[in-house]
């Protein structure tokens, strides 16, 4: 069902009021902000849970997005939640985002909107918007993500891409440095490249055989971290996505990350502690039909959790781990690649996201803007 908001401009009056019509919409009686739901106040002045106020005039529609927090533990303002739009499962289809589409924020304490920076992305039939939180959610808790608001009389794009401020990293790759001098004095970067340095191209970075990279600064569980790249060839011995627990070359365990081996059999594959070994939780398999293809690598690590995605598809994962991860040791973003084959590493980007239970994300009914004079 539709809601309809009216705004209602008086004609023997300078100003206007906002007169949200709720009478037909089940909203609860009140007596406090608490007994309302997300995205609700209680307007002492009737007694009833009501929205904030429209934002934009120029925006018509608008659909309130809500994620809750299933888990035992809060999650922080700044968490990346993705909200995947199209495709099996979405809480959005894609017929119901139009192309001006922007995320906003109400501040109720302050009484006013802001535009939500996001990431987007871009998948072939549908993509993921990545909204960064707001307000701390609390374990058990339901809160407002964000407000999709559209429906302007242009129709042009107004989403604020903000990755560099939705993600505790995010790197494009675009200024990785050009040869092992500028590495040396790049306090972003661990490179170790003996005989090929990794060349970026394009916004890509390719990391040729024998070279490894690790992200420092270093990430405690809950860690949540994506590398959007292609493997190029087959003939790989040696190839590690994950996460790694120092930042040197080697095995440094604790570690979580997709390794592959010759014809790009893949395991997704743990050490949970620094005494730990490196175990696949499964036997290996072929991680995509499309291997060379750009694929999206997703590692969740998280205290007796740990899984492994690939295009936002389960490739494996484990809820049990014994030991578990330790909460105050880092982890850190690396690739490393061995074998007659190179990556490609289009783009990274780390979120502190528990990965069991995760936040889920449900949508609102659309609600319409109708002006009255």
């Amino acid at each position: 069902m539709t809601r309809a908001f009216v705004l209602v401009f008086p004609l023997v009056a300078s100003g206007c009021f906002f007169l949200p019509a709720i009478e037909d919409d089940g909203y609860l009686a009140c007596e406090r902000d608490a007994d309302c739901g997300p995205g609700r106040a209680c307007a002492l002045e009737v007694g009833l849970c009501a929205p904030p106020p429209w934002n934009d005039t120029g925006f018509t529609e608008r659909r309130l997005i809500v994620v809750e927090n299933p888990g035992a533990v809060a999650l922080p303002v700044g968490t990346a939640v993705p909200v995947q739009i199209g495709g099996e499962g979405a809480p959005l289809s894609l017929d119901e985002v139009a192309a001006d589409a922007r995320f906003t924020d109400f501040d109720a304490a302050e009484g006013s909107w802001r535009v939500v920076g996001v990431s987007r992305d871009l998948f072939a039939d549908r993509f993921t918007v990545w909204v960064p939180l707001a307000r701390e959610i609390a374990p058990g808790a339901r809160d407002v993500l964000a407000w999709l608001e559209q429906g302007t009389a242009a129709g042009t794009p107004t989403v604020l891409e903000d990755p560099a401020n939705t993600f505790a990293l995010f790197d494009d790759l675009d200024d990785f440095p050009a040869d092992a001098a500028a590495a040396r004095d790049d306090p972003r970067y661990l490179v170790v490249a003996p005989n090929a340095f990794p060349e970026a191209k394009d916004g890509e970075l390719n990391v040729p055989d024998n070279v490894t990279v690790i992200w420092r600064g270093g990430f405690v569980p809950p860690v949540d971290v994506t590398f959007r790249a292609r493997v190029n060839g087959l003939n790989c011995d040696e190839v590690y996505l994950g996460l790694t627990g120092a930042e040197q070359v080697g095995f440094n365990p604790p570690s979580a990350g997709f390794f592959m081996r010759q014809d790009l059999l893949t395991v997704g594959e743990v050490a949970p502690t620094a005494a730990s070994n490196p175990t696949a939780l499964s036997d290996p398999t072929i991680f995509s039909e499309q291997p060379n293809a750009l694929h999206r690598f997703r590692i969740q690590a998280d205290g007796a959790s740990v899984r492994f995605l690939v295009d936002d598809v389960l490739f494996d994962e484990r809820t049990d781990l014994r030991p578990a991860f330790a909460a105050d040791a880092p982890l850190f973003p690396m690739v490393q690649m061995g074998g007659s084959c190179s990556i490609d590493v289009d783009a990274v980007w780390v979120t502190p996201l528990p990965s069991a239970p995760s936040p889920t994300v449900s949508v609102e009914a659309p609600v319409q803007l109708n002006i009255t004079f």
